[in-house]
């Protein structure tokens, strides 16, 4: 049997896991609350009990109990127990377990277990949390609420790969994920039932090429009609990748925008200052993406996606229209336009498709595996 025909038995076999009803469990170390001033904060227990583990002691916390923060410094327990801080555990003891951290007038609930350590002379608070749970607040934070079940299952599955495959990302750190848009955006624990139901329902499946490897699940708000080729926007080709025409997002509220700017302005992102001749300055006021975006990706060897960056754009799909010593520029879309559009992905669940029809119209010869399975064939 040739390779080819044994990798297509492979995914036949992964591709059959993926519908069995079974879970896949991880926990993983997220960053939480980076940047935020943590001197002076508490630890509530709000679901389950608790076991803070310090030096060789351990303390056994229950629903109401706090452990409080002054100082950056010391850390208390109720009126007895004070010490200063090198780091603790605090490991949840029942299946469902919650804490809520309170930094002045605001409170964020999280789940599962918790690490305080002191790094760099600053404290520095790491979320062990089950995979799931984790993947439920991130499509909580990047998709928003009251969309389509359907659409929930393909964030879930989009984000559950995305974590999968940058767990590394932070290895030198001591931690998997942070919580920002530099990995994925964690704000809280999941609060909306269908998330939760969507995730629970899609546990343990991820998206791989056809060489069985966890693809980047790249996404953005709307293409504008049109997405990207991954080496349009960062160089390199990614199979997956690959330009299409979307006619699900053009009713979306990202879909059209519009900036007035000066000519000088514009131009001068191109130029530097530099003087220019006629015949440029007439190509750069009139250039045009009406019908399709540019295929080559440049203006005048300029990239696309620094006169975005340049001009705080909202994509780099638009069109130049002169008005007097200004120009309009006409534009759609919103963000870096490869993979995923959201809000056509959004339409089409809302049409009935299954997140397998939205995934496959996105993503070019990709396929829904089972992670367990997976890592069962690689190690074979």
């Amino acid at each position: 049997m040739s390779f080819v025909s044994v990798r297509k038995l492979i995914l036949s076999i992964l591709a059959f896991f993926a519908l069995l009803p079974f879970s896949f469990s991880k926990n993983i170390s997220v960053s939480i609350l980076g940047g935020e001033d943590l001197n002076n904060f508490s630890i509530t227990i709000k679901r389950g009990s608790y076991s803070l583990k310090l030096d060789k002691k351990v303390y056994n916390l229950s629903v109401g109990n706090r452990v409080i923060i002054e100082h950056g410094q010391y850390a208390s327990i109720g009126d007895s127990i004070r010490f200063k801080i090198t780091s603790f555990k605090m490991t949840g003891d029942d299946y469902v377990n919650h804490f809520e951290v309170s930094l002045g007038m605001r409170s964020i609930t999280y789940d599962d277990h918790l690490y305080v350590q002191m790094y760099k002379n600053q404290i520095r608070l790491i979320n062990e949390v089950d995979l799931d749970r984790y993947v439920a607040g991130v499509v909580e934070g990047e998709a928003g609420y009251n969309l389509p079940l359907e659409y929930y299952k393909l964030q879930a599955i989009l984000c559950r790969t995305y974590a999968l495959k940058n767990l590394d990302r932070h290895s030198k750190d001591g931690f998997d994920l942070c919580d920002k848009v530099h990995c994925q955006v964690y704000h809280k624990k999941c609060k909306q039932n269908d998330i939760i139901k969507a995730t629970a329902s899609t546990s343990g499946l991820v998206v791989v090429d056809h060489d069985l490897e966890l693809i980047n699940t790249t996404f953005h708000s709307n293409c504008g009609g049109q997405t990207c080729n991954s080496e349009d926007v960062w160089i390199t080709p990614v199979s997956y990748l690959r330009s299409v025409k979307d006619s699900f997002c053009h009713f979306s509220p990202h879909y059209l925008w519009e900036k007035k700017i000066s000519q000088k302005d514009f131009i001068t992102v191109f130029t530097q200052n530099k003087p220019v001749d006629s015949l440029k300055r007439q190509s750069l006021v009139s250039f045009c993406q009406d019908t399709a975006r540019c295929p080559n990706k440049n203006l005048h060897s300029i990239h696309l996606t620094k006169v975005r960056s340049a001009l705080d754009l909202k994509s780099t799909y638009f069109s130049v229209e002169k008005q007097g010593s200004n120009l309009t520029l006409y534009g759609k879309g919103f963000g870096h336009g490869v993979g995923l559009c959201q809000e056509g992905g959004m339409e089409m669940a809302r049409r009935s498709y299954s997140y397998v029809d939205i995934l496959k119209y996105y993503y070019t010869k990709v396929f829904i595996v089972n992670q367990r399975a997976l890592l069962f064939f690689k190690e074979e």
